[in-house]
Order: C-alpha cells, then sequence, then structure tokens
C-alpha cells in the first residue's frame, strides 16, 4: 500500500534541528562549557553545525517523501530500507565528510590541528546515528497512519456486513438528472452536471462552480442538491462543499487519516474528507462500492 503523506513534523524540525546541531558541535569537546562560551569562535562552529543539520535534515525528508510514493514499508521494506538507506545515509556522509573539511580548512583555519581521520572516527559515525533516529522517526509516523486507515478500513466493512441495505453516504439518487437551473444575473440558464466542478456553501447561498471557473448561484440548499444529484459522479465531502470527480486533482493524506484534496478550478479554502468517510471515498474515486 503505498501512502503519500503530509508528515506533521513542523514542530519536530523546530526541535530536532537545533538540538542535533547543538549536540554534533559539542560531543566530544574537551574544553567546559563556560570556556567554550567565552570562544567566539565556539559560536560559528555552532551556527555551522545547525545550518549542515537542517539541510542533511531537509535532504532526507525529501528522498523519505520520494520513496514513500514508489516503496511501502509493509510489502516492500527490504528494498526500500536498501534504497533509501544507500541514498540517505550516503549523501549525508558525504555532505559531512565536505563541510568539515572545507569548513576546518578554509574557514576556521584549523589546518594544522585538523585530522580527516576524526572525520571518520567521530562525525559521520555521530551523523549516521543521528539520521537513523530521524528515519525511524518517520517510519514510526507512516506506520501510525497505515495502522489508521487498516483499522478504517476493517470498521466501514464491518458496519457494512452489519447492515447491507444501509446506502453509503455518498450521494445516490437522481440519477436521471441531466442540469440544474442557476441564476445567471436576473435570469437562470440550464448548467449540465458534467460542466459543474463543484458546490459548495457560501454563507446563505449555496454557489456552484463549473470547470471553466465561472461561478453561479442556486436556489437550492447543499442538502437538497445532495438528494438529486448522481452519487456515481458527485460525492460530498464535507459540510461545505460536493464535488464533481473530474474536478478532484490530487489526494493526499495527513497525518491523522484524513484526506487532503486539490480542486480545479481551486477552491478557496483548505478541502478534506474525514477519517470517518476517507475509505468510502476512496472506493468512490475507483468506482467501487461498498
Amino acid at each position: 500500500m503505498l501512502l503519500s503523506i503530509s508528515y506533521p513534523d513542523r514542530n519536530l524540525r523546530l526541535i530536532a534541528i537545533p538540538l542535533w546541531g547543538f549536540l554534533y558541535r559539542n560531543i566530544g569537546e574537551v574544553a567546559s562549557f563556560g570556556q567554550l562560551l567565552k570562544d567566539p569562535q565556539y559560536y560559528l562552529d555552532l551556527g555551522v553545525s545547525i545550518l549542515v543539520t537542517f539541510l542533511i535534515w531537509e535532504l532526507n525528508r525529501f528522498f523519505i517523501l520520494r520513496f514513500d510514493k514508489k516503496y511501502s514499508w509493509v510489502t516492500q521494506a527490504l528494498p526500500r530500507a536498501l534504497i533509501q538507506g544507500a541514498t540517505c545515509f550516503g549523501l549525508s556522509s558525504f555532505i559531512v565528510l565536505m563541510v568539515t573539511f572545507v569548513y576546518n580548512t578554509y574557514l576556521a583555519q584549523r589546518h594544522p590541528l585538523f585530522n580527516i581521520e576524526i572525520v571518520f572516527m567521530t562525525d559521520i559515525p555521530m551523523a549516521c546515528m543521528f539520521l537513523l533516529v530521524m528515519h525511524l522517526l518517520y517510519t514510526g509516523m507512516w506506520l501510525r497512519v497505515y495502522h489508521q486507515q487498516v483499522v478504517e478500513g476493517l470498521q466501514d466493512r464491518i458496519s457494512s456486513l452489519e447492515n447491507p441495505i444501509t446506502l453509503s453516504t455518498n450521494l445516490s439518487t437522481g440519477r436521471s438528472l441531466r442540469s440544474l437551473l442557476v441564476n445567471q444575473g436576473k435570469a437562470q440558464v440550464p448548467l449540465n452536471l458534467e460542466e459543474i466542478a463543484y458546490l459548495s456553501v457560501a454563507g446563505d447561498l449555496c454557489v456552484i462552480r463549473n470547470l471553466q471557473g465561472q461561478s453561479f448561484t442556486v436556489d437550492q440548499t447543499l442538502e437538497q442538491l445532495e438528494e438529486s444529484l448522481p452519487g456515481s459522479e458527485f460525492f460530498r465531502l464535507n459540510r461545505q462543499i460536493i464535488a464533481h470527480r473530474q474536478a478532484i486533482r490530487k489526494v493526499e493524506t495527513d497525518g491523522s487519516g484524513r484526506l487532503l484534496l486539490q480542486l480545479n478550478p481551486a477552491f478557496s479554502e483548505e478541502v478534506s474528507v474525514s477519517r470517518k468517510k476517507a475509505n468510502t471515498f476512496k472506493h468512490w474515486m475507483i468506482g467501487q462500492s461498498e
């Protein structure tokens, strides 16, 4: 199962990157912390350590997101671990080696005291240890989302087996409806269902937007339209929007199990499907009934 996850890691990065940079600079330091605080060179070292940590973290995060789209931790764990490990740890070690050498030799001018063997004995192993922790954290987040989706799928399946007559929450009636009467100025004009991108609530109005980006109002509520539109083509995403399948351009999973949708034409606010309806929506997207 491939998951495109929007990782909830903003706070993690804000805390972990400076902490990692601080530890990376200070582990193995023989001078006391008080002595270091009096040395101007220490602050430059610390700044460079945090900057390099930021670059390495973002590089690894970039590859993790790419590998999420190609390899599953459930069905392709070994090839993913080998490819992701070789790519991320190899590139990160090269960056640590080059930055450490250039910084100490040319910027900090520690050439007489700098020994490249120390980089291989301490800096690179330390960086790899931190990277291992980082990758385990992201793998844990991936598995958490996967577990949530499996559980929700089983719950939906159990519900459908317990009550097979109950219709799913998507639209189901109005199979013969072909168009809607929409307001255009002071007149009303028919709008074919195939031209509709989505219907939304704007205050007390129900607004219809077509595939060309034009907006119309209609003298019906979203609930009334929900009862009349064909469920094979329209889905009630949330309380605010009913969307036609052709308007859905991209679907992503966030860390909580919700689905985040990108519509075309773009909607002015975030469009999401709740965790409870996520599996029903996925079945509807591929044309399956639960």
